[in-house]
Order: structure tokens, then C-alpha cells, then sequence
């Protein structure tokens, strides 16, 4: 019986231990380069990867594996090796210039950008720690929405690559409040491909707000622009855009972007744009200053006040007395049946 017993025991144990391992292994995705399927996913999907640079058959360090299990859930995880060759014919350290000095060599790679390997701030330094990791994990992959202040930054951040582009435009001096940050974020991260930037509408004007059809107010809210390239077989490459001016909230624009952000969508529901955007800065409001008189209506208008004073100073002030030192004007008996005249405040 006793050594029944040890039997079982020994083999729950095992079994506990393989279950933990299948599902370690489970949540690390092995890449192999010569799957077309594998090299999209990670490096054009947009999906948020983290990556380590090793053979699929070599032990994965130990806060590369604790970290896995912090950010299960979260992003993706895999293992490549990064002197096998891509598409392109050069390794993943050759093509991205990773350094392999740096052990263990792991990077992220999200939102249609280039991977960013995880360098600890001083190369002296050992490899970050487990909760270290993870935490920069997350801030590397995380998907920003940039401000664009110009032209150029608006080339940059937003019409630069092929992919299509989201631009707010925020209306007057209403910024975005924690609500509208929240689920704009997670827009953002539900379409990690599309390039998403911001604009003060207040201050600047965009050379295509004729989209909106009405203009900018400091009532107004929040509106977008879409921007995308043409899909229309045989046509050239041209972007085209497309304005929503509905309700500024999470589930009308989500509708909006699922609709016409990445699904292929026909030129005709888009503006073709022949110009080049451009972002210019409104004129400033100047105050009309009031109408200037010519020196004749000047001289009348003074010759008129003189007149009105010399009238009211008759009215107040007795230009003569009589002998017997009586007002030369009547007095309250004698203007019984008149009234009193009273002076209207608003006229002085």
C-alpha cells in the first residue's frame, strides 16, 4: 500500500509538471521564417509581439519566461531564430540591426513599425528584471496618438507610409477628457495598422475642411478625417479622404472605422485628393474698428454739443434777476397746472 501510494503521488507530481509545462509552451508561439504565414503575423499584422531571439530547442531564460506570464493575455510571444533569413534574404539581426551582443537579445514589434529591442540604460547593467520587462514590453507596443502642428509633421505622422490614417480634428479650446482618451486608445489598438493624429482646429485650418461642410465653431465637436489610398484597379497610387462629422463617441466612430479604415472600400465613397494637404494657421480675429469721420462731421458733431450744453446750461443756471431780486422766471405758483420737467439720466 505504501508503495501504491508513492506511485500516485509520483505520478500526479508529473503529471502537474507536464501540464505546467504544455501550457508554458502553449503561450510561446515558436516562429519559423519559412512560413510565409509566420513572417506576416509578426512582422505586418500590426499584432503586439514579444520576441526572443533563440533557437526553438534551447531553455528560455527565466525572466523571459516569468515575463510571458505577466503579459499572457495581453500581446503575443514567440521565439525566433534570428540568424535564419527572411523573405529578403537577410537575417532578422542583419536586417533590423539588432545587437547580439546584448544577451538574451529580445525585442517587440507592433503597430506596422520596426521591431525595438529591449537594451537595459547602461550597457554594464544585467538584463531587466521580470516585472521590469514586462513593463517595458507594454510601453513599447503601446499605440500613441501624436499631435501635428504642420504640414511636414502631417507628411510624417500621417500620409509618410502607404497605410491609411486617422486625423482628429479637435474642435476649439474642448480637449480630449478621460473618457474620450480612454476609448480612443482602445480604438487605436483595435486597428493597429491606421495611423491615428490630432490637430487644435482653434488654431489651425486644413486644406481640405471643405469635407465638413460646415465650419469650425467653439461649439462644434470633435470631427475626423479619414485618409487612405486609392483601391481602384489600374488607377495609380492617390490618397483620397473622407470626413465623419457624427457623434464624437466610442461606438459610432467604431462603426465608422470598421466600415471604411481597413476593409477595401470603393474610390466613390472617397474624395480624391489632387493637391497635397496642407496645415496653415488661421488668421486671427481683428476687431473692426469704427467707422472714421471726415473733419466736417467732426466740426458738426462739436458744433451740436456746444448747442446741447448752451441749452442745458439756460434750463439750470437764471441768466438774469429782477430788481426786486424775484427769478425773471415764474414761479411754482404760477406753473401749478404745469409739470416738472425731470431729467432723463440716459441723455447726459
Amino acid at each position: 500500500q505504501v508503495i501504491a501510494g508513492s506511485l500516485v503521488i509520483i505520478v500526479a507530481l508529473f503529471g502537474w509538471f507536464f501540464l505546467q509545462a504544455a501550457t508554458s509552451t502553449r503561450s510561446v508561439h515558436f516562429i519559423q521564417l519559412s512560413e510565409p504565414a509566420d513572417v506576416h503575423r509578426v512582422f505586418r499584422s500590426g499584432e503586439p509581439w514579444l520576441m526572443l531571439c533563440s533557437r526553438p530547442d534551447a531553455i528560455l531564460p527565466e525572466v523571459f519566461e516569468k515575463a510571458t506570464k505577466r503579459l499572457e493575455g495581453k500581446i503575443h510571444v514567440g521565439v525566433v531564430d534570428c540568424h535564419d533569413k527572411l523573405p529578403s534574404g537577410k537575417s532578422v539581426f542583419k536586417k533590423f540591426l539588432l545587437r547580439d551582443d546584448i544577451v538574451p537579445t529580445i525585442f517587440t514589434i507592433a503597430n506596422g513599425g520596426k521591431p525595438k529591442q529591449v537594451i537595459p540604460l547602461h550597457s554594464s547593467r544585467p538584463p531587466p528584471s521580470c516585472p521590469a520587462l514586462a513593463a517595458q514590453t507594454l510601453v513599447q507596443v503601446q499605440k500613441s496618438l501624436h499631435e501635428v502642428q504642420s504640414t511636414k509633421q502631417l507628411d510624417d505622422k500621417c500620409l509618410k507610409a502607404s497605410t491609411a490614417c486617422v486625423l482628429i480634428h479637435r474642435a476649439g479650446k474642448q480637449k480630449f477628457d478621460e473618457y474620450q482618451k480612454q476609448w480612443l486608445q482602445a480604438l487605436m489598438h483595435e486597428h493597429r495598422l491606421v495611423k491615428f493624429v490630432w490637430m487644435d482646429a482653434s488654431i489651425l485650418k486644413l486644406s481640405v475642411d471643405s469635407l465638413f461642410k460646415k465650419p469650425i465653431t467653439d461649439s462644434s465637436h470633435h470631427r475626423l478625417v479619414l485618409f487612405k489610398k486609392a483601391t481602384n484597379r489600374g488607377a495609380s497610387s492617390q490618397w483620397t479622404a473622407k470626413a465623419y462629422t457624427s457623434y464624437f463617441d466610442q461606438l459610432p466612430v467604431q462603426a465608422f472605422l470598421n466600415e471604411y479604415a481597413t476593409a477595401p472600400v470603393p474610390s466613390e465613397s472617397f474624395r480624391t485628393l489632387t493637391k497635397q494637404v496642407t496645415v496653415t494657421r488661421r488668421a486671427k480675429k481683428v476687431q473692426s474698428a469704427p467707422p472714421s469721420r471726415t473733419p466736417q462731421e467732426v466740426a458738426e458733431l462739436e458744433r451740436l454739443r456746444r448747442e446741447r450744453m448752451e441749452e442745458e446750461s439756460k434750463e439750470h443756471f437764471p441768466q438774469g434777476v429782477d430788481e426786486d431780486g424775484s427769478d425773471a422766471h415764474p414761479t411754482a405758483d404760477d406753473n401749478d397746472e404745469e409739470e416738472e420737467e425731470v431729467l432723463d439720466l440716459d441723455e447726459l
